[in-house]
């Protein structure tokens, strides 16, 4: 790769990365699609695919995966807007989709332009405070779990939660602290990238 951008004698048009929104993290294998610009969406704009057999890029679109650094190409593209949706198929729904947009241009003298996109996707997520009675005062290192599944955390020093990357739809939060009374609450998270804050006050168990 040639400062970064050539490839075997091809040019990066469009280039990456795919990010959990809520760490900044990078996220591998992820999946983009871009779709032509709908002046393209012509029988004489119809690309060769792999198999051998013509199609439009609107009937077939595009689509590469971001490596382990997040990182994704597309290469050789004609002038145009472009929308590209990236999302974690592998993740199910423990994820949202990002769509973005993105131009590809030359320069007066025919040099192709690179332009970078941003892909943030949402995780599904709950996050709130546990605090005690007097609704202030965090509780540290109370663990909270999502009731019937994997998803498992503990608070901050200031009585903090977050359980990011769990599955939609109608879940029970448990959560426990030493000298408090155990408590469950009910949520919804309504689709994937959906994002919930349940603040949970425990009781003592002398109170």
């Amino acid at each position: 790769m040639k400062n970064g951008w050539d490839i075997v004698g091809h040019r990066v048009a469009i280039a990456g990365r795919v990010l959990d929104a809520g760490t900044g993290k990078p996220l591998g294998d992820a999946e983009v699609v871009i779709k032509m610009p709908d002046t393209l969406k012509k029988p004489e704009a119809a690309v060769m695919s792999k198999a051998g057999r013509r199609n439009t890029m609107a009937e077939s679109p595009d689509t590469t995966r971001s490596r382990p650094d997040g990182l994704f190409y597309f290469l050789d593209l004609p002038d145009g807007e472009y929308s590209l949706r990236a999302s974690l198929p592998r993740y199910g729904s423990r994820y949202g989709q990002a769509e973005e947009s993105a131009t590809v241009s030359r320069s007066a003298s025919g040099d192709l332009k690179k332009t970078f996109v941003r892909c943030a996707l949402q995780p599904t997520q709950v996050r709130g405070k546990v605090t005690g009675t007097d609704k202030e005062s965090g509780i540290a290192f109370a663990r909270v779990r999502v009731k019937g599944s994997g998803e498992l955390g503990f608070t901050d020093a200031q009585g903090q939660y977050i359980l990011a990357g769990i599955e939609p739809g109608k879940r029970t939060l448990v959560v426990s602290a030493q000298g408090y009374r155990d408590k469950s609450q009910a949520f919804t998270l309504g689709k994937p990238g959906a994002s919930q804050i349940i603040d949970i006050p425990l009781t003592r168990e002398n109170g």
